[in-house]
């Protein structure tokens, strides 16, 4: 019985100890840098006006891809459940806009945004429903 009690340990030590080396080496540690590079780079006008022209070719370019849009802030507005919306001008005969919905986790960094202000955002294109949806943003540096 004591031998059985000391294997047991051992394998239970040697079980735990190989348990955190995983964890350690195979953790995906948090970072400020974005986890994905953007699939193409375009103006808000354009990606808006390319909306406008032909939305089911637009949606077969940009829909679920990163895209790097880069505007003028016309309205930048808080949610209720604390996120950020940064709506960046269009320039489209249509009216149609840019909205770009601000990852929660970098709150801090859009409380100073204002209309006016010149923006590069890195988001995934989720279509148009009015606008041209952008989800998951950060602010490009």
């Amino acid at each position: 019985m004591e031998r059985r009690t000391r294997y047991g340990t051992i394998l239970l030590l040697i079980l735990t100890t190989g348990l955190f080396i995983y964890g350690f080496f195979f953790h995906s540690w948090p970072s400020d840098q974005p986890a994905a590079k953007a699939n193409l780079s375009i103006t808000a006008g354009e990606l808006a006006l390319a909306f406008d022209r032909n939305e089911s070719r637009s949606d077969s370019l940009f829909l679920h891809k990163a895209l790097s849009v880069r505007g003028i802030i016309r309205q930048i507005s808080e949610n209720g459940s604390g996120g950020y919306t940064a709506t960046m001008e269009g320039n489209s005969p249509d009216g149609t806009a840019v909205e770009g919905h601000m990852d929660s986790r970098y709150n801090s960094r859009y409380a100073a945004l204002k209309a006016g202000d010149s923006l590069r955002l890195l988001g995934i294109c989720a279509g148009r429903l009015g606008n041209v949806i952008l989800v998951q943003c950060i602010i490009e540096k």
